[in-house]
């Protein structure tokens, strides 16, 4: 039951993602790591991510700028690398309480709308990769510090999304390659992973259909709701 459960989440959160970009993570990591491990659920979540930004990706890539993040990109692919390499060492519990309080303290400063200290500089970019791929590696939650600074950059909606699905795809091709050379795949990741795979990707496509049709101030306002929601369940099942 739990795997059915967990494609109807991860339809509902590349859903999401489709239609703004972001947000699938922050959706669905807190729910299905109740119900998986987070050393299964990070390299499975890693491939399907893959898939999910290269579709998102193509969909918006007349408005990408590659050269513009070079650094950002860099950054972010290194550090999911070296924090991937300490996955199987956490303590998991001490991990999802601090995912849980990250959600929520995200949410929180984007809903009180505080446009935060610029970072559009080459030692910003390498700090924001820096952080993401962090997250990345650990929880492939790398959506917090990315989209926080892009959203302090201002950009254009498509250019805003291109540039997401341009580096959440890149961090998960790098959690992919480390991953298969410590040799953590297992029957468990694949099956997790064609049981997730084709509801992301349906999710996904159906949500860039959605997005002209979405109003962004209603979307903003689901997205702060649900991150609330999930930050608080699973710092709570943490303890």
């Amino acid at each position: 039951m739990e795997y059915f459960l967990a494609g109807v989440i991860m339809f509902f959160a590349t859903t999401l993602q489709g239609i703004s970009g972001f947000g699938s993570g922050l959706v669905a990591v807190p729910i299905l790591a109740l119900w998986f491990p987070l050393t299964t659920l990070t390299p499975s979540l890693s491939v399907i991510n893959i898939f999910v930004a290269a579709l998102l990706y193509w969909k918006n890539r007349q408005a990408a700028r590659p050269w513009q993040w070079k650094w950002l990109i860099l950054a972010g692919v290194i550090a999911s690398l070296v924090a991937g390499s300490l996955l199987v060492n956490i303590n998991e519990q001490a991990l999802k309480f601090a995912l849980g309080l990250l959600i929520v303290v995200v949410a929180l400063i984007l809903a009180s709308g505080r446009q935060l200290p610029t970072a559009e500089h080459t030692l910003g970019h390498l700090g924001v990769g820096t952080g993401a791929g962090i997250l990345n590696g650990l929880m492939t939650l790398a959506g917090p510090p990315i989209v926080l600074f892009l959203a302090n950059a201002r950009l254009p909606k498509v250019q805003f999304r291109a540039t997401l699905s341009l580096f959440f795809c890149s961090i998960a091709i790098a959690n992919v390659v480390n991953f298969s050379r410590q040799g953590l795949y297992d029957f468990h990741h694949g099956y997790l992973i064609l049981i997730l795979l084709p509801s992301a990707l349906l999710g996904a496509a159906l949500g860039q259909r959605l997005q002209h049709h979405v109003s962004e101030h209603r979307f903003r306002q689901l997205t702060i709701g649900l991150m609330l929601l999930s930050g608080i369940i699973v710092s709570l099942q943490s303890l």
